[in-house]
């Protein structure tokens, strides 16, 4: 194990040992950006890597002056989200404007223009704590960035232009390109990539002392995401939700129109109470999308066996596919007719029959998408 490696695993984020000497080099040098852009995917380890950025600033005892000891009082309360100076900024947070101070309950799918107003307001205050060993600083981190709304991050791209010396933003972002270019040139960017899948069940084995077969199978469910490995383990109706969300998947490519729209009436009907469950579900699509075009590139997927595998099929369907996919969470979250949205996407999935259909069921089908 490499030095840099180790240290990626003691601040707790595992596989990323660039991105996080990328940090410790800005922390030792003391000149660390006003704006920090920390991408990747989910459960990649981008919230962990900029609450451990937050205790290092804040650290009563921190090695070296950069590497936070996780274990002061000053540490705990960035871990327990009670520091006076530590905010994060996510969908459903509050906001000073009359009337709506707290949008946890109104069903918001996007971090609003009142809540990036509100950052600017707190962002130009004196901060509250005086760190030994760097610059008192207010933080925010934006947990996603990409769930800004339009409005919201053109109120923002004013405080990144024109930053107060005392605060700092660190914005998280699984799809940086869904960002406005304006707030993506101002930041530092920082990249955090899946780990091997090999690398990923070592550091599980290594944490949580699974057998290596556990520890491979959960790697391989997350893609060699470490965050998302760890909530799989902790928390086995997530790997359940996965898989029916790809058995489904496998069943509509080689679906007639009606079983799909008969689909997506469920799943619009879900929107409305479960959206996490909804965005969850596409992004299974997402990835197994992703295993197709790896899989036609030679590229090994990993994918576990009990997982429903999707047919061979033209790379081009796959790609239109993945991009109808990624359209269709982007049009949700928007609030597009929940409906209309899925329908759409459900006639732009390929048809791909089922192994062992008959000729006259497949011609079915395929007559059925066709009309």
């Amino acid at each position: 194990m490499t030095t840099e490696t180790a240290v990626a695993a003691t601040w707790g984020v595992h596989g990323q040992a660039l991105a996080t000497a990328q940090v410790r080099a800005d922390l030792a040098a003391d000149r660390l950006a006003h704006a920090y852009l920390l991408t990747g995917p989910e459960g990649v380890g981008k919230a962990t890597l900029a609450r451990r950025l937050v205790q290092a600033i804040h650290c009563d005892t921190p090695a070296d002056g950069v590497d936070p000891c996780l274990a002061c009082a000053a540490c705990r309360r960035v871990e327990d989200g009670a520091a006076p100076d530590f905010e994060v900024v996510a969908i459903g947070g509050p906001c000073d404007e009359e009337g709506h101070r707290d949008h946890a309950a109104d069903n918001s799918t996007r971090i609003r223009i009142c809540q990036a107003r509100r950052l600017t307001r707190l962002s130009s205050l004196a901060p509250f704590h005086a760190p030994p060993h760097h610059a008192p600083r207010r933080i925010f981190v934006i947990d996603t960035a990409d769930d800004l709304q339009t409005e919201a991050g053109h109120a923002l791209l004013k405080t990144i232009e024109e930053p107060p010396a005392s605060s700092l933003l660190i914005l998280l972002a699984t799809d940086p390109d869904e960002l406005l270019p304006t707030i993506r040139s101002r930041c530092r960017e920082i990249a955090l990539r899946p780990m091997p899948h090999a690398e990923c069940a070592g550091a599980l084995s290594n944490s949580l002392g699974l057998d290596d077969a556990e520890a491979s199978r959960l790697a391989a469910l997350a893609r060699g995401r470490y965050g998302l490995a760890v909530r799989l383990h902790k928390d086995p109706s997530l790997i359940q939700l996965r898989h029916a969300a790809a058995e489904d998947l496998a069943t509509l490519v080689a679906a007639g129109r009606n079983e799909r729209f008969d689909y997506a009436a469920r799943l619009a009907g879900r929107w409305r109470r479960e959206r996490p469950s909804v965005l969850g579900t596409l992004d299974v699509w997402r990835w197994r999308w992703h295993d197709v075009l790896a899989q036609a590139a030679g590229v090994d997927a990993a994918e576990p066996d009990e997982v429903a595998t999707l047919p061979a099929m033209p790379v081009a369907d796959a790609a239109e596919a993945l991009r109808a996919t990624q359209r269709t969470r982007q049009r949700l979250i928007e609030n597009t007719n929940p409906q209309l949205a899925v329908e759409v996407l459900m006639l732009d999935l390929p048809y791909v029959a089922a192994e062992g259909a008959s000729n006259g069921e497949e011609a079915r089908a395929a007559a059925s998408l066709a009309s």
